[in-house]
């Protein structure tokens, strides 16, 4: 199980981090918020260049994998507070907004009812009609729209509920600690519809009586999910998800149960970092609401610095020869990804610290040390040995060490030692050599007197079906 790598978040992002954690799942549960809210408030006030061509939106998904009683409120409550506390704020100024737009409807059609009833006089009277006409067109255009409401933070809701909440609010979080429910509630075609939201694609969108809607958004998602729950969830829709191209768009925090009870809860503090964090949120928000109002709808865009672009496209030509390995088959959608991934959070970065100019590469550097960490834990979520027996996985477990230490074989009487270094039992050990057995990968050699335990080339059953290269 990889450890969140928390000295590679910069700045104001890893203080706050340091102020609240000092264990391994600490700091993945805070980190998995941080990466939420960032993304959340700096989605809406820019999007970035992509090297090699385009734009993409600053949001991000996330999934959490921890058990019941790991902490996760602990830690969200204090890292959403100031998204929470501003739409109270604004919430009580809804309704003040609403009056306020009700009484300016009502000015706006008084001017299109006398505009009208003169139009009905000039045409009466066989006068040009070219100029009043065109003040109420003009008129027209300026017609007083209804408030929108902001829905920062979603809740209980549903597919269809997050898109209406886009049409009028172009941002918006579905954080839910309940993961496995809103999971389990979306339907077929809506994978398809959040993959093309992450990839910052107008969805078309028609409800019965209405026409069609072009609705783009940005929506950053934390679907809080117990390992378990995720697991069977993937057993039965994994198919849907990694086709949809959903499974790899996710980043993925991962809790080991064995970790639970390891915080120290005193060390968690509200500091200085998180005052600057709290301030920060807030001072971006009220940029977003500002931008909203005013009816701005591009956002500028970030680009990256020559060296950062050339260290993108390093860690591209990197990724693909990690694609072709066998032993990389099951996540080759994620490696396919893993360079978007850090270019995004390399520049939601860049918008969320107010940094000026473009994208450094110390900020890619980072990005990507944190990206190989969700990588590392795809790795271990979707691993296509999950589901087969505990001999079976100790079977590719054995062969893979093998591997690494360059050769085939080892002595029968080190078995104990052999278990030790890699993290089994001598009886698991002894089961994993039999199921190699079984499958025609191992023999007993005799040298000097001396048996060994000889592991062969993998047959077609680990090539095809598990998608494992040779040792």
């Amino acid at each position: 199980m990889p450890r969140y790598p928390y000295d590679a978040l910069p700045s104001l992002l890893g203080d706050v981090l340091q102020e609240r954690s000092n264990t391994p799942k600490d700091d993945a549960i805070g980190a998995s918020v941080l990466e939420a809210v960032s993304s959340l408030v700096a989605s809406g006030l820019a999007v970035y260049e992509k090297p090699e061509g385009g734009t993409a939106p600053l949001s991000s998904f996330g999934v959490l994998l921890a058990s019941s009683g790991a902490g996760k409120s602990f830690h969200y409550a204090p890292l959403t507070e100031a998204v929470t506390q501003w739409c109270a704020k604004h919430a009580t100024q809804t309704t003040m907004n609403q009056y306020q737009q009700q009484a300016a409807h009502r000015v706006w059609k008084k001017q299109v009812s006398h505009i009208e009833k003169v139009i009905q006089e000039c045409v009466a009277n066989g006068e040009d009609i070219e100029v009043i006409e065109a003040l109420l067109a003009n008129v027209l255009s300026q017609e007083p729209l209804p408030v929108a409401n902001q829905t920062l933070l979603q809740d209980d809701a549903s597919m269809q509920a997050v898109l209406r909440s886009l049409e009028h609010w172009f941002v918006s979080g579905w954080i839910v600690d309940e993961g496995a429910v809103a999971l389990n509630m979306l339907r077929a075609k809506d994978f398809p519809t959040l993959a093309n939201l992450s990839g910052g694609k107008v969805i078309q969108h028609s409800r019965v009586g209405e026409p069609r809607k072009e609705i783009r958004g940005f929506l950053t998602t934390l679907f809080m999910v117990q390992p378990g729950l995720f697991k069977a969830f993937c057993k039965k829709r994994g198919e849907e998800l990694k086709a949809s191209g959903l499974a790899a768009r996710f980043l993925y925090h991962a809790v080991l149960d064995e970790w639970i009870g390891s915080e120290d809860a005193g060390h968690a503090i509200v500091g200085r970092a998180h005052e600057q964090y709290g301030e920060r949120v807030t001072a971006m928000l009220d940029e977003l609401h500002a931008r909203i109002r005013s009816g701005t709808k591009d956002l500028p865009s970030v680009a990256f610095r020559r060296e950062a672009k050339a260290l993108l496209r390093d860690l591209q030509e990197r990724n693909l020869g990690l694609m072709a390995q066998p032993r990389f088959a099951h996540c080759r959608d994620f490696l396919a990804k893993l360079v978007g991934h850090i270019a995004r959070m390399a520049a939601k970065n860049h918008v969320f610290l107010g940094r000026e100019g473009d994208v450094s590469a110390e900020l890619v550097e980072m990005a990507e040390q944190v990206c190989w960490y969700h990588f590392e834990a795809y790795q271990w979520m979707h691993d296509p040995l999950e589901h087969e027996p505990q001999r079976v996985r100790d079977a590719v477990t054995l062969a893979q060490w093998l591997n690494d230490q360059g050769v085939r074989q080892f002595a029968y009487h080190h078995a104990n030692k052999v278990a030790m270094v890699i993290g089994m039992t001598t009886t698991r050990l002894r089961s994993a050599v039999g199921e190699l057995f079984n499958q025609g990968r191992a023999r007993i050699v005799t040298l000097k007197g001396k048996h060994y335990i000889e592991v062969l080339p993998p047959a077609d059953r680990l090539d095809n079906v598990l998608g494992y290269g040779g040792v």
